[in-house]
């Protein structure tokens, strides 16, 4: 995937079909999304300058080997209805998105909560297709950066699931999926945990809400290089088969009450109907501000000698709470209370078994 040392199997493109775009700098008069659209639909691939483009409605690519490049960090702010940011077709082959930021609006049309469908900033797929995808033409997230908050004072922006990838065989690279812990302070606000930071509000309980970071349905999904922090259940969901994470990086929210634990929530969760997934380098911290929370275990995964963790750890990094254990249960807890104290964790599925 991508260019070769020597250039011979480079992706040369003629920029004669290439949409360069420039923002518009939330003129209301005017839709980011239906020129952008409007280049897509004719087969062109997209380069997004740097700035910020205010979405009306999701951007669709239909067309296999298309490409979305963002320079510069470009920022899509989501449609106020819930739906993404981009929306990827099912059965297309070669899509690449590259370099781009996701932001959560808030969402004042109520149209998802009517047809009962889940919110989210990038959508691979549909739900209701099989779509195994193409090993020899696969597609690509490369510096795909998403957040739910801080940029703005508002706190009521949300979505459900930042990133949902459906269709099968894509390959990630350095993808970071973050609910905000900290957003702008409001005109003449003063801070609310000062002792933190001076300049920011650190958000609580209700503030920017984001179930899970990603959720992955498709097979044959390979991230080199995933951050998830802060969501309000599991970080990750994995669903699909022969799933493959290397490096994997996650802080728990720190706003959330003891029903966090109660209620099961994992860093990293792998569904019961997975039998193959792969995972190595994996972090997984806690921080509970607010409450004693008590998270059972990081790492959730079915039984199966076909699924196999390695050099997974754990930390508390302070305040309330801790992780009782790494993998299923397994492992000792990174916490002050014992004597001598352990704030790390460490174990692979191997050392379990």
């Amino acid at each position: 995937i991508g260019p070769d040392l020597h250039g011979t199997e480079n992706d040369r493109r003629d920029f004669s079909n290439v949409k360069v775009a420039i923002p518009n700098n939330n003129n209301n008069n005017k839709d980011d999304a239906t020129d952008l659209q409007k280049a897509l639909n004719e087969g062109k691939d997209l380069v997004l300058s740097p700035g910020i483009y205010y979405l009306k409605k999701s951007l669709r690519i239909i067309k296999s080997n298309q490409v979305v490049l963002g320079l510069g960090l470009a920022t899509l702010v989501a449609p106020s209805d819930g739906s993404p940011c981009i929306k990827v077709s099912a059965q297309l082959e070669g899509v690449h998105i590259a370099g781009i930021m996701l932001e959560a609006s808030e969402i004042t049309i109520t149209t998802i909560a009517q047809d009962d469908r889940v919110a989210s900033l990038l959508e691979w797929g549909d739900e209701s297709v099989l779509d195994p995808g193409n090993s020899l033409n696969p597609g690509t997230l490369h510096d795909i950066f998403v957040r739910v908050g801080g940029l703005t004072s508002n706190r009521k922006v949300s979505t459900d699931i930042m990133v949902r990838l459906h269709s099968g065989h894509i390959y990630g690279d350095n993808l970071w999926l973050w609910r905000a812990d900290h957003v702008a302070l409001k005109k003449g606000e003063t801070p609310n945990f000062p002792q933190i930071s001076k300049h920011y509000y650190q958000t609580v309980d209700g503030d920017c809400p984001c179930k899970t970071g990603l959720q992955v349905t498709g097979d044959d999904v390979v991230i080199h290089g995933l951050a998830v922090e802060h969501t309000t259940e599991h970080q990750v969901v994995w669903k699909g088969n022969r799933g493959n994470v290397q490096f994997y990086q996650s802080e728990f929210p720190y706003d959330v009450n003891c029903q966090f634990a109660s209620q099961g929530y994992r860093g990293y969760y792998v569904h019961d109907q997975v039998t193959h997934h792969t995972a190595g380098g994996l972090g997984i911290y806690s921080n509970f501000r607010d409450h004693y929370v008590p998270v059972h275990t990081a790492i959730q995964h079915p039984p199966s000698n076909n699924i196999v963790f390695t050099d997974a750890f754990t930390k508390l990094l302070d305040n309330n709470g801790q992780i009782n254990s790494v993998i299923n249960g397994l492992g000792d807890p990174a916490d002050d209370h014992r004597d001598p104290p352990s704030r790390v964790s460490r174990g692979s599925s191997s050392n379990f078994k």
